[in-house]
């Protein structure tokens, strides 16, 4: 029987699957968001999630969305690339996050998500290799939607 027993533990523990680790970080309005790449997908290429708590403690769940990406949403040291800004003028800051491609192109794609209310929402998308160029991009792209 101990014999038995032991290899339910070897097999269980042979085919563990690992989720993806995510990165938690504050919004402007002071909810609490969590950042992850796909479980089980390649580094550079797949989809990343953003979930949106009322809690620091991920315990109540108001919003979430899952997006395509082409490169990481993480630089080399883990952490995300994301930032804030007021990019459509409406007063309240969208959150930007950057996926950098892998290999030669290297690359950036840049999805701007509105996180009003309930809804995480992809409002405008832009790609190219500068940051402060694509963010101009962008910014004139979202506030000539409102004209």
């Amino acid at each position: 029987m101990k014999k038995i027993f032991a290899s339910l533990i070897l097999c269980a523990s042979a085919i563990q699957v690992h989720a993806a680790e995510g990165q938690k970080f504050t919004l402007p309005d002071n909810r609490t968001a969590v950042i992850s790449q796909g479980d089980l997908e390649s580094a550079s290429i797949g989809s990343y999630s953003i979930a949106i708590y009322k809690d620091a403690e991920l315990m109540d769940l108001v919003a979430g969305a899952v997006f395509a990406r082409d490169g990481s949403v993480f630089m080399d040291n883990g952490q995300p690339r994301i930032e804030f800004q007021d990019l459509n003028g409406d007063g309240n800051k969208e959150l930007i996050v950057s996926k950098l491609t892998a290999g030669s192109g290297h690359y950036l794609e840049v999805d701007v998500l509105s996180l009003e209310g309930e809804q995480v929402k992809l409002i405008a998308q832009e790609n190219g290799e500068k940051p402060a160029e694509i963010l101009k991009k962008l910014k004139k792209k979202l506030t000539a939607k409102k004209i």
